[in-house]
């Protein structure tokens, strides 16, 4: 069952019946039909009142999200056999589905399936989880807000799993899924020790999984086994990161069976839980005890079981009855001492009471039954002298064995007392007094004895007897037909297990086969019934063992040849499990050569002979049998060689039987066989063996025999069995398989429930654990039906159990029977509602997220539960203010049913108002009956009636809160109801479905039918609807349909038969109706074989459809620029209220399109629809023109008419609309030019281009398109030659005609071309502009030597000066001006003449930095000696180029190397180290006469302080070995600043003492006590000061005793402090019970922890930042907020550690390395 959030969908749980491999543990499984039929009213009939539409819910995995027949939406996918179906419909209507494959290998399938169209299927079959499981069961799916599936199933009994995966990821070809690629999460939610099962999941509008499931976990032991419904929380973030916000809780801490929960989400995310629970429920048992002389303990424990008192073991147990009734489970008992023999219990302090009560053993059956009042609850002991055989009364007076021992009538007796053979209820059997049954109550019969059933034992085997037989056969089908459950107790015969007065195996195979039915073999194997009669009818009992030492000779190894006590066997084959001796493989086969005589008279002889010869290399043996005259005997044989071997009487006896003598030699023999009376009664035989075949050795696993599986046919299987008491560990076996791989299996099961198997050729050994109680191991060898390979068989060896001892089995037995009782009253319903958003936001101090949400007292050992309403306000610890904190449990455990029917199947939603709708299934009678009844009840609840909910610790009261209290579904009205599912719509109604069978036999009448039931038109007051009324007063509709009949099944539900069946599969989501069911065939009420198929009902409650115009088509064809008029009508067929205003709109046309769609001819958008009533409906279409579009369109217009009332009323028409162009797409305009070169694509038409209308053939008509004919850029106005030129055109004076080919005065300068030097010059300058040297070319942008002297103008920097002068000797510099006349500037080198200290220098330069460093006119590389005038020459000076404006003293220049110190100089005492290496700068000696290992410039004798440069001082470096190393002490190399690298050279990183070999804190910071020389200092580090594995938080020595380990043995509470020395404090076998718990000691060990550390960090503020109680995030912020701290920053540092001697490159690694330090830390 499921739930899952998405807009306006909601999905109601799926129901499942436990798996029947698990019903013997918690028979649970006939619950759901112990019922009878109801009193049903008809429906009252009103018109339905819509309500308006809501927003969206957070629907729940009731398998619903979103037509008006039944289609067949999937047939036939692959699969044979599939059971427990489910599945859910996402928003885009795909199905999806989840289902078992039950094969011989179960395996759990996946499959989506679109809704639109026949065997749609996106993906088929698609394996989840691993393929190795062995039973599967239980799976449930729902889709979160991304359609992502979420699953969870059970591994039947053993673990729950849940995986999320999204089809989106798949290619959804109709293949099978990539689920590699689709797997987003694989999770096991529980596993371990424990029984678990029924999973159910929620999802909530933060697509966070809510899970519950039953499971039998109980760490601390308090509920015997009995079931538990657990809870956890799931998320799967946007970032794909999983995690478990709320881990593994129980959610129901109380005794009682509990089972079948359904989830469902409510308001605010709140978790809505509701189940099956026995609490409140009433039983009734009836005890028959043997009262024989060998059951004095056994009446002494069962008096203790019953009642309480202390058990012969020594413990004192508090009775099965107070600890039920403390569970709000009413008992009723009588315990009748068969035959009256009082002894046993008037004289044992446990049956006191109980003998007192019964009237002191003179009274016997009560004239009325038990449960007429509260007091009166007890029939105590009672004496029963008459009893039921062979349907006559039987009297059985007091004695101290036959009659005490006539159980089996006794158990006839007790269930004819409530149904006779006649039928008749309450029963009337033959005896005087009959037992007077409860009519209420669910009923048990106990038989507790240690022998046979009818007189127990006597001579012989007694047990076995015809009477035994038929008492048993009797009881049985008593008990079944009256729905008594029996539960046998078996005790031990005095005898012993196995003697000749008595065997266990034949006493408990009895009881075996009342509890259960008869089996064609005695043991003590799990019963096949078939329940096709009464007396191959399960009576879903079971038996259990009182503590015996019989298991003390159970043998494992086989090694005494044969099957010991406790094995058992059983199958479909006579030929059962036996054990094997090891042979060599070979089969041998007999060959008889010879034989003889014969028995007295037959024939009579006195000597008769044969003859034959014997081949070499075989053995020949003779048999010889006698009669009772041995002495009449005599045989001679003569040999091969002559000689004769001769036997008489004194080589046999009478009756001889065997072989007499062996002959190996080869030849021809002859043998004489004499009678000396005559009468014969002797024969001989004479035979050989021979290998007729060989076969694989078969060896045992070990020692000399092994356990073998029977030689089974195909089809067949055999079993072996053992059944006993076992403690807690593990059971352990050999296995050997030679076997058809994949087909024919060896299976191990644990108490009906498969937990491994294997096949083909494999051996092994396997474990598993086991917990106390009583067990059934088994072993199957099951063959398919065809093909054997290998040796055909299977093997098993070394078997190891846990054997309980005496105690550990009385345990057992009391936890067995009250797991039993308690599992087999009536169930209710109940109901909680969990608030995990309110722990998670608002979680106490000590809760994190991904911890349970029960906790464990420490002091009780009880589970508490976090209840409390959705915020409590509580005062901060440091009395800084009020905090929140938030509780899980916001109403507690509440009873919804109250009755002594049936209340199963619970389903579970909650709709967008917040009310909770609850179905179940339910059994209303005086007489609840395993064979009654059943029949669909529904409640609903507002829980705004409570108020604001404050943790309602005591639940709920119903007389507030329930709207509809518990009312019976009308509609069903079969013999069962099952399955049911409760959903919503947005029109307000409520919608149930489920499943109504009838028996499943050969009548006509027998059939299954899909029901649903619509619930609307609530009946309010005020406003709202009052409290308390049944479902027919609080509304005014209530219509059943049937939606779907069979003969066969429908969702696997067929009659009774309901162990794999599902919900169906809805969806309502107005105005859609959708149900959805598997069945064989869709199409037929019977089955059709070979066929599985997904069927779909479906409805639209606001139909209304488009329709073409007659003669209309679907598909239109338009050129460019055209348009057309599509005529539709809308006709309206079911229309909500008669008449509804609708809107029309048109979408899908492509841009350019001109779309108007609407009614009445006028294309208004909408109109008033009327039921039953067309209106007409335009579309018009306008195509794009061809300026518009360029290609060919095709596309699907789509007309939508929606309801303007409900938007979810809405219905389509699609038409297919072409654009096409009938001409030439490239060529728009038609004139021969294509459209990519044509200047007028949508031009004139009707013409052609070419050289007379299109002179430059751009497309355009020149007489009447084209202004510009020559295409020259120049219009045709403009143009001196308009139809000039064509090609690439010249045109200097732009006056349209080309340069080169048309026009004579180029340069329009008034010189002809012929006369112009510049013909294609500047136009038109000559009577504006200079020709300085008149040689037509223009000066300015033309003449390139403008005064015509040897330099070109460009070169010339006169070029207007002096004129026609042309020697070079008058200009040095060559730049054109005349050096006498013009020049101021002769070199050119930009000093001039008056400045220049080289005047006539160099040339063909020029000053500048980089030529004339001191810009001095002289060229620093051929004329300057000083080129920066720094009084050192350049043939000295280092820096030849250095800064100017200085000159060199000793004061700026200390070696006098022409190098300003502060600017120039790195190096300033010449010694070869760079300043910014040298630690000594300004040196006085040479760098050659330095003693400098380090090379840090400092001379090691005189100036250096830290020789090898680490960043350590030499006073405090420890390692100066290696001067050279480029090593640098920082934090991380170097923790303690020793100057020792911590890697290679320290041995203490951090120098507290303790070499790093032995400190468990090798970098501590600082070490100020360290108690136990760990390293560690106590006060910041060290967390168990005295080294002895106990945390200081929980060692109550925390300075104690050092050098020792706590463990259970030297500190059995472990509390830190050494039993034998420091520990006055220790309650052994408390705390030795709750430490051999490990998740106990796990819970106890972290909630102390934490609590300690919280006082530590209250009371030492300074340590840590403040912690509170219960602080919240705004508490937070305000403390963050209220502190800032200065912090040096990196630069400030490097200066500090600078100022005390670091050189600045050691003090930046340095710092650098302590921030990656501080950095990593945080």
């Amino acid at each position: 069952m499921v739930r899952q959030p998405a807009p306006t969908y909601d999905c109601p749980p799926l129901r499942r019946v436990r798996n029947e491999n698990t019903r013997k543990t918690h028979l649970t499984l006939f619950l759901s039909f112990l019922m009878v039929a109801s009193v049903f009213a008809p429906s009252m009939s009103t018109d339905p009142s819509f309500l308006e539409p809501v927003e969206s819910r957070h629907d729940t995995a009731n398998n619903t999200l979103n037509d008006s027949s039944t289609q067949t939406l999937m047939s036939s996918l692959n699969t044979s056999n599939p059971v427990e179906v489910t599945g859910v419909m996402d928003n885009q209507s795909r199905v999806h589905l989840v289902w078992i494959e039950n094969g011989s290998q179960p395996f759990l399938q996946y499959a989506l399936i679109a809704t639109n169209g026949v065997d749609a299927v996106l993906i088929s079959n698609t394996l989840i989880g691993s393929n190795s499981s062995s039973a599967i069961s239980s799976p449930s799916l729902v889709v979160d807000s991304n359609n992502r599936a979420h699953i969870v199933w059970a591994i039947t009994d053993l673990e729950i799993l849940y995986t999320l995966i999204d089809p989106a990821l798949d290619d959804r070809d109709g293949d099978a899924g990539d689920i590699a690629n689709m797997t987003l999460v694989s999770y096991t939610v529980a596993d371990g020790t424990g029984v678990r099962d029924d999973p159910d999941i929620a999802i909530d509008s933060y697509d966070g999984a809510h899970v519950v499931w039953v499971d039998t976990y109980d760490p601390q032991g308090l509920y015997f086994g009995t079931p538990l419904i657990y809870y956890t929380m799931l998320t799967y973030d946007s970032s794909g990161n999983f995690s478990v916000q709320i881990n593994n809780s129980i959610i129901t801490p109380a005794l009682g069976f509990k089972g079948n929960p359904a989830i469902s989400m409510g308001a605010n995310n709140t978790v809505i839980v509701v189940w099956e629970d026995t609490r409140g429920s009433l039983v009734e048992y009836v005890a028959l005890l043997d009262s024989s002389g060998s059951m004095t303990a056994e009446w002494e424990d069962i008096c203790a079981v019953f009642y309480g008192g202390n058990l012969t073991s020594g413990e004192y147990f508090q009775g099965v009855k107070p600890l039920l009734e403390q569970a709000s489970i009413t008992v009723l008992e009588t315990l009748y001492a068969i035959s009256g023999q009082m002894s046993h219990a008037a004289t044992h302090k446990n049956c006191e009471d109980g003998y007192i009560i019964g009237g002191s053993g003179s009274e016997g059956p009560r004239t009325s039954y038990l449960g007429q009042n509260s007091s009166d609850t007890t029939g105590g002991i009672r004496t029963l002298d008459a009893v039921m055989y062979n349907n006559s009364s039987l009297t059985i007076p007091p004695d101290w064995g036959y009659n005490s021992e006539m159980w089996g009538p006794g158990s006839t007796w007790a269930c004819l007392s409530w149904r006779d053979n006649s039928g008749m209820t309450p029963g009337n059997p033959a005896t005087a007094a009959d037992h007077k049954w409860n009519p209420n109550a669910t009923k048990l019969v106990i038989p507790v004895s240690d022998e046979g059933p009818y007189g127990g034992s006597g001579n012989g085997y007694q047990a076995q007897e015809a009477n035994d037989y038929q008492s048993i056969s009797e009881a049985h089908d008593a008990c079944v037909s009256a729905g008594i459950i029996p539960i046998p107790v078996a005790g031990t015969t005095s005898y012993g297990a196995s003697t000749i007065w008595a065997n266990d195996t034949h006493v408990r195979s009895h009881m075996m086969d009342l509890a259960q039915c008869a089996s064609n073999t005695t043991g003590i194997q799990d019963r096949t019934c078939d329940d096709s009669a009464v007396n191959t009818t399960d009576a879903e009992g079971d038996m259990f063992l009182y503590p015996t030492d019989n298991m003390a000779n159970f043998e494992g190894d086989f090694e005494s040849g044969y099957l010991t006590n406790g094995w058992g066997v059983s199958g479909t084959s006579w030929n059962m499990w036996y054990v094997e001796a090891a042979n060599n493989g070979n089969v041998y086969s007999q060959a008889n050569l010879c034989d003889i005589g014969g028995t007295t008279n037959n024939p009579s002889f006195y000597s008769v002979s044969c003859n034959y010869t014997q081949s070499a290399g075989v053995t020949v043996d003779l048999t010889v049998t006698v009669d009772n005259w041995a002495s009449e005997f005599s045989m001679d044989v003569i040999l091969p060689d002559g000689t004769v071997a001769s036997f008489n009487s004194s080589t046999v006896y009478n009756y001889y039987n065997g072989v007499l003598v062996s002959f190996t030699g080869a030849g021809n023999y002859t043998i004489y066989l004499n009678d000396t009376y005559g009468d014969g009664g002797t024969s001989v035989s004479a035979d050989y063996s021979y290998v007729s075949s060989s076969n694989p050795p078969s060896t045992p696993i070990s020692g000399a025999y092994s356990a073998r599986s029977g030689d089974i046919s195909d089809g067949d299987s055999t079993n072996l069995e053992f059944t006993g008491v076992l403690s807690n560990g593990t059971v352990t076996f050999a296995y050997n398989v030679s076997s058809e791989a994949n087909y024919d299996f060896l299976t191990f099961s644990v108490d009906g429930a498969q937990i491994a198997q294997w096949s083909g050729s494999q051996s092994g050994n396997f474990s598993t654990p086991v917990s106390l109680g009583q067990h059934t191991l088994k072993w199957t060898y099951v063959k398919d039906g065809s093909v054997s390979a290998g040796s055909d068989a299977v093997w098993i060896d070394d078997v190891v159990v846990p054997l309980a001892n005496y105690t550990e089995e009385m345990q057992a037995l009391v936890q067995s029977i009250i797991a039993l009782t308690s599992g087999t009253g009536s169930t209710e319903t109940f109901l909680t509602v969990l608030n995990p958003y309110s722990l998670l936001n608002n979680p106490r101090t000590t809760w994190r997220p991904g911890d349970s949400a029960t906790s464990i007292d420490p002091d009780t050992g009880q589970y508490v539960e976090d209840i409390g309403p959705a915020l409590d306000y509580v005062w901060q610890e440091d009395g800084s203010g009020w905090g929140t904190i938030g509780h899980f449990v916001l109403v507690n455990d509440t009873r919804l049913t109250n009755g002594h029917g049936w209340s199963s199947s619970p389903d579970v939603n909650v709709d967008d108002d917040g009310n909770i709708h609850v179905v179940w299934v339910d059994g209303r009678s005086t007489i609840p009956s395993k064979v009654g009844p059943s029949q669909l009840h529904y409640m609903q609840i507002d829980l705004d009636r409570a108020g604001v909910l404050d943790g309602e610790a005591d639940g709920l009261e119903m007389s507030q809160v329930a709207v509809v209290t518990d009312s019976a579904v009308i509609g069903s009205d079969m013999t069962w109801g099952s399955n049911p599912r409760v959903d919503f719509d947005n029109d307000g109604s409520i919608h149930i479905t489920w499943f109504e069978s009838m028996p499943g036999t050969d009548d006509e009448n027998s059939r299954v039918e899909l029901r649903w039931t619509r619930i609307v038109s609530p009946q309010l007051e005020d406003g709202e609807m009052p409290l308390g009324r049944t479902l027919e007063q609080a509304y005014g509709v209530i219509n059943t349909r049937i939606i779907a009949t069979s003969t066969d099944n429908l969702m696997g539900v067929f009659g009774t038969g309901l162990d794999s069946s599902s919900q169906p599969i809805v969806n309502f989501d107005w105005p859609d109706r959708e149900i959805i069911w598997t069945t064989p065939d869709c199409s037929e009420t019977s089955s059709s074989a070979d066929r599985w198929d997904v069927c779909m009902w479906s409805e639209n409650v606001y139909n209304m459809v488009i329709e073409l115009a007659p003669a209309q088509p679907d598909e239109i064809t338009l050129g460019p620029g055209e348009s057309t008029n599509v005529e539709m009508m809308l006709r309206g067929i079911r229309v909500s209220g008669g008449s509804d205003i609708v809107i029309t709109e048109a979408h899908g046309a492509p841009d350019d399109w001109f779309v108007d769609v609407g009614f009445s001819k006028s294309y208004q958008s909408t109109t008033t629809l009327i039921e039953g009533t067309t209106s007409d409906l335009d579309l018009f279409l306008r195509a794009p023109s061809l300026q518009e579009v360029n290609d060919d369109q095709t596309f699907h217009l789509t007309v939508t008419v929606t309801s303007s009332t409900k938007a979810e009323a809405t219905t389509s028409k699609t038409i297919l609309v072409n654009l096409v162009n009938e001409a030439d797409w490239n060529d728009d305009d038609g004139d021969g030019v294509t459209d990519d070169e044509d200047d007028c694509q949508f031009g004139e038409t009707g013409w052609t281009s070419d050289i007379d209308t299109d002179h430059d053939g751009d497309g355009c008509r020149d007489a009447t398109e084209d202004l510009n004919d020559d295409n020259d850029a120049y219009p045709d106005a403009y143009d001196s030659c308009p139809s000039g030129y064509m090609g690439e055109h010249v045109d200097l004076d732009a006056d349209g005609c080309d340069d080169l080919h048309e026009d004579p005065d180029t340069d329009g300068d008034g010189v002809e071309n012929y006369l112009d030097l510049c013909p294609n010059g500047a136009q038109y300058w000559g009577s504006f502009a200079e020709d300085h040297d008149g040689d037509g070319c223009r000066d300015a942008d033309e003449d390139d030597n403008d005064d015509n002297d040897p330099y070109p103008d460009a070169e010339d920097d006169c070029p207007e000066g002096v004129v026609w002068w042309s020697s070079t000797i008058f200009d040095h510099d060559g730049d054109g001006c005349h050096d006498l006349q013009e020049d101021e500037d002769d070199d050119n080198d930009g000093v001039t003449d008056d400045d220049d200290l080289c005047p006539l220098g160099m040339t063909l330069w020029f000053s500048d930095p980089s030529s004339d460093y001191d810009s001095d006119g002289c060229h620093d590389v051929a004329e300057d000696m000083d080129i920066d005038n720094d009084g050192v020459l350049d043939e000295f000076d280092e820096c030849p180029r250095g800064m100017l404006g200085w000159i060199s003293t000793p004061l700026n220049d200390w070696d006098s190397d022409g190098c300003n110190d502060a600017n120039e100089d790195s190096d300033d005492d010449g010694d070869g180290y760079s300043d910014f290496e040298d630690g000594c700068m300004r040196s006085v000696l040479s760098a050659e006469s330095h003693t400098d290992l380090d090379g840090d410039g400092c001379d090691d004798y005189t100036e250096d302080n830290d020789l090898d440069n680490d960043g350590i001082e030499s006073a405090f470096d420890n390692c100066e070995g290696d001067p050279t190393s480029d090593w640098v002490s920082t934090l991380i190399t170097d923790f303690d600043r020793d100057g020792c690298d911590d890697e290679t050279e320290d041995w203490d990183d951090d120098g507290d003492g303790v070499p790093d070999a032995d400190d468990q804190c090798p970098n501590s910071m600082t070490v100020n006590s360290d108690y136990d020389r760990d390293g560690c200092d106590d006060e910041t580090e060290d967390w168990d000061d005295d080294g002895d594995g106990v945390p200081d938080s929980e060692d109550s020595c925390p300075l104690g005793l050092i050098n020792w380990n706590s463990n259970s043995d030297n500190d059995i509470d472990g509390d830190g402090c050494m039993d034998s020395i420091e520990d006055d404090r220790v309650s052994g076998r408390i705390l030795h019970t709750l430490r051999s718990n490990a998740f106990m000691t796990l819970i106890i060990g972290s909630l102390t922890v934490l609590l300690l550390a919280g006082m530590v960090l209250s009371s030492q503020r300074g340590r840590g930042r403040y912690e509170l109680t219960d602080q919240t995030r705004s508490v937070e912020e305000s403390m963050r907020s209220g502190s800032s701290h200065a912090l040096n920053t990196p630069e400030k540092e490097v200066r500090d550690l600078s100022d005390l001697g670091y050189s600045p490159e050691v003090a930046r690694a340095i710092v650098e390395n302590e921030e990656k330090v501080r950095r990593g830390r945080n």
